[in-house]
């Protein structure tokens, strides 16, 4: 059985035996190409356990290839994350570059399909699964990410023509204008301009994967129809296309835009809000010092105050003449619900009173009064810290 450094030693090996195929093939425009030197890089110290390999795979591997020579140029790690994109496209490409390391860098000869950021410090709690609320990916991030969304590196570079128009969607011309066979992910993103509801930066709603010779120009077709375009609304369980300006994006990634145009839908408008129906407390639109929860142990969301004074936002609300009572069905701890307009500390309209229940799986209905709820607001429950609320309405 294999060692532990065996194992490194050996598939350094494997990787130099099969770069002498493809550069004995032609598959390299460097001076290494001749079949009988390969040109490595690596970023290892002399000392260090993957220095150690290498050098041992290097004199293995020219012990079983007497007619070739490996010739190694140590580089800092820095230095190729760096020039990479520079010198992948250039002749002084090497046969073999070790790119892989844990901090953001494996795999950026492909399209990845996530965002790195710079920082720990760039992104919130890993137990706050809200990427609304923390601007989190790059639907919502508005800082400089170490490497974008759909961002990776090619062996040569590409060109796009302006976007067209078609039935099912939009075509665009990409071009291979470097000396290299490469494939490009085109990537297509769309941003709403207006809506009701908070929208993403940008978002990918299509790709399509194209190889090209060096040279070749291909059309590239990405599907758009109509149904992608839609979000969910909160307001009425239901997916919704609003009627408005939709910014279309094309790339090789989510920050490389290198065409774009507008396209103008007819949709629908999403109404006011209508609290005087039966409204579960989860569909809000905005919140503070809330968790949801289990509404029983075997189905359904409710929500529940993590601290004293946590609120519910519901936008733009409807109350036509006048709401004259509130009904909610509350469990947990005893406390209040009030319902203010305009803000959390905003007008306060009514106060809810509860006794608690023994079990939070437990709901009590409520009903309070409320004076003076009227006119189209945002519509604010501020609730007790332990409250846990189900549903509720206004009339």
């Amino acid at each position: 059985m294999l060692t532990a450094r065996r194992r490194v030693v050996a598939t350094a090996a494997v990787v130099l035996s099969g770069s002498l195929l493809l550069a004995s093939c032609g598959g390299s425009d460097s001076g290494s190409s001749d079949g009988k030197t390969l040109k490595l890089w690596h970023y290892e110290g002399p000392d260090s356990a993957m220095g150690a390999a290498w050098n041992e795979a290097i004199k293995e591997f020219e012990a079983k290839h007497p007619g070739v020579k490996v010739k190694f140029e140590e580089k800092g790690f820095e230095q190729i994350q760096k020039t990479a994109p520079m010198v992948l496209n250039s002749s002084d490409a090497p046969d073999i570059m070790e790119y892989n390391k844990g901090n953001a860098t494996a795999g950026l000869l492909s399209k990845q399909g996530l965002t790195w950021y710079r920082s720990e410090s760039d992104l919130p709690s890993i137990l706050d699964y809200d990427i609304l609320k923390s601007n989190r990916t790059y639907l919502y991030y508005k800082g400089q990410p170490l490497y974008p969304f759909g961002y990776g590196l090619s062996y040569t570079t590409f060109r796009y023509g302006g976007l067209k128009r078609v039935s099912d969607g939009y075509e665009v011309k990409v071009t291979n204008t470097g000396r290299r066979a490469g494939d490009e992910v085109v990537q297509l993103y769309v941003h709403q301009r207006e809506s009701r509801d908070k929208q993403p930066l940008k978002q990918l709603k299509a790709y399509e994967r194209v190889s090209l010779k060096p040279g070749e120009t291909k059309t590239v077709r990405l599907r758009l129809p109509d149904s992608d375009l839609a979000h969910w609304d909160v307001t009425r369980s239901k997916w919704v296309v609003e009627t408005g300006t939709y910014d279309v994006m094309v790339g090789a990634s989510s920050t490389d835009i290198r065409a774009r145009t507008s396209l103008r839908v007819r949709g629908e408008t999403i109404p006011p809000r209508d609290l005087s129906e039966v409204t579960r407390a989860e569909n809000f639109d905005d919140y503070s010092a809330i968790s949801l929860v289990d509404e029983s142990k075997a189905s359904g969301t409710a929500v529940s105050a993590t601290a004293e004074g946590a609120w519910l936002r519901f936008a733009d609300t409807r109350l036509g003449s006048g709401a004259s009572a509130i009904t909610a069905r509350l469990a947990g701890a005893p406390g209040t619900l009030q319902v203010r307009l305009g803000s959390p500390t905003g007008r306060l309209v009514g106060t809810a009173r509860f006794d608690g229940t023994s079990s939070p799986y437990t709901y009590d209905t409520v009903t309070a009064p409320l004076t003076g709820a009227k006119g189209r607001t945002d519509v604010y429950l501020v609730l007790s810290k332990g409250l846990r609320l189900s549903t509720f309405t206004l009339r």
